[in-house]
């Protein structure tokens, strides 16, 4: 791990845990794919340009996550989708949620909604076979939120 912040590779290799953390947005996404995918991460990437509202994050998230049709559209069916995403597989879930700025921006509560909801579930799949992380890009607002390296 390095001496200064860990780096992504950490994260997949098992160097730090899993959890919620700021990728730099210059980071590329087929460069993050393509490492994610040698190490058994599988990734779902939310588009962060399409979020202004909590509305726009909601359906994004269940479009990009794949929740049930039956999705709810609010912070408990969000939390319920988010936590039984395990039903899906037994793989690593790596959530790539890019041009995550543009939300924490324009609803900073909201934001914090999310990333606590987040968080819970990170936390209760990570002594997981199949544990789940949250990369921020673009996400500079997220200030509590550790910085990993490419």
């Amino acid at each position: 791990m390095s001496e200064t912040s860990p780096t992504f590779h950490d994260l997949l290799t098992g160097g730090v845990p899993p959890g919620i953390y700021r990728l730099p947005s210059r980071a590329s996404l087929r460069a993050v794919q393509q490492a994610a995918g040698q190490h058994g991460w599988r990734i779902r990437r939310i588009m962060g340009r399409r979020i202004a509202d909590k509305p726009a994050f909601l359906a994004e998230s269940a479009r990009s996550l794949h929740f049930p049709k039956y999705f709810g559209h609010n912070w408990d069916a969000f939390e319920e989708s988010l936590n039984d995403l395990a039903y899906d597989t037994a793989e690593r879930t790596l959530v790539l949620f890019d041009h995550a700025g543009r939300f924490a921006a324009a609803e900073p509560e909201e934001f914090a909604t999310a990333l606590d909801i987040l968080r819970t579930a990170v936390e209760a799949r990570r002594t997981s076979d199949a544990p789940l992380a949250v990369l921020l890009q673009g996400a500079a607002r997220a200030t509590d939120v550790a910085r990993l390296q490419v």
